[in-house]
């Protein structure tokens, strides 16, 4: 599939502008999940089958990018950080692509029988998710900031304090991941078994996302200390 992205574009000043494109699309592709889930409450196949091509084409770019920084970064790039920190972070950062492509692709392959309990509490889930993913994005948008002022100061302290809030914003998913849990067993015998497999692994690939944006944020921490 072709590619819009300028490569020379990304590479040619920052070494932190190709790792923030990455992110960026990550982002975006996380970004389609609540309304990949409202259109599988809606039954809105046609909607569905939309948004999972959307989610394709961004993680294919992401694919690539991610592929031209990895060559990069074990060769010769200045980097004013650890390299194995990156790589670190760019493993999170692509694996909130990837599992945003599963999600879909289970909603819109698999049969899932869903109580309309649990409707709202699996949008609200999806909703804090992305809310972590966004917060993460924060985190490496600061990435150059941080290079400027040599990792001090306010903007170091501005950093810390949104690493801080992608950790809160993952224990609250947690924490209704574990409710719309309990209301799946709750509701277990009235449902057909294969939904019921299947409408845990969506939970718990939503809460995915929440954890590698925790994830994430924990490596630029460490990236910070460094």
């Amino acid at each position: 599939m072709p590619t819009t992205l300028n490569f020379g574009k990304l590479f040619g000043k920052s070494p932190f502008k190709p790792i923030q494109e990455h992110m960026k699309i990550a982002t975006e592709c996380a970004g389609h999940v609540p309304g990949a889930i409202t259109a599988f409450f809606e039954n809105d196949k046609a909607l569905l089958k939309e948004i999972k091509q959307s989610v394709s084409r961004l993680e294919s770019d992401a694919d690539k990018v991610l592929e031209e920084l990895q060559q990069r970064l074990s060769k010769s790039m200045f980097l004013p950080v650890e390299r194995r920190d990156l790589l670190d972070v760019l493993e999170m950062q692509e694996a909130i692509a990837d599992r945003t492509e599963d999600i879909v692709g289970l909603m819109l392959d698999l049969p899932m029988d869903v109580p309309e309990e649990m409707h709202k509490p699996i949008l609200m889930l999806a909703g804090r998710a992305v809310d972590a993913v966004n917060a993460a994005n924060e985190v490496v948008r600061k990435f150059d900031d941080l290079v400027e002022t040599g990792f001090k100061g306010p903007e170091l302290k501005k950093t810390r304090a949104l690493i801080r809030e992608v950790i809160a914003i993952e224990t609250d998913a947690d924490h209704i991941g574990t409710d719309i849990t309990h209301t799946l067993f709750k509701h277990a015998r009235d449902m057909d078994p294969v939904s019921i497999v299947f409408l845990h692994r969506l939970i718990s690939w939503i809460d995915d996302l929440a954890d590698y944006a925790e994830a994430l944020a924990i490596r630029a921490r460490l990236l910070l200390a460094g």
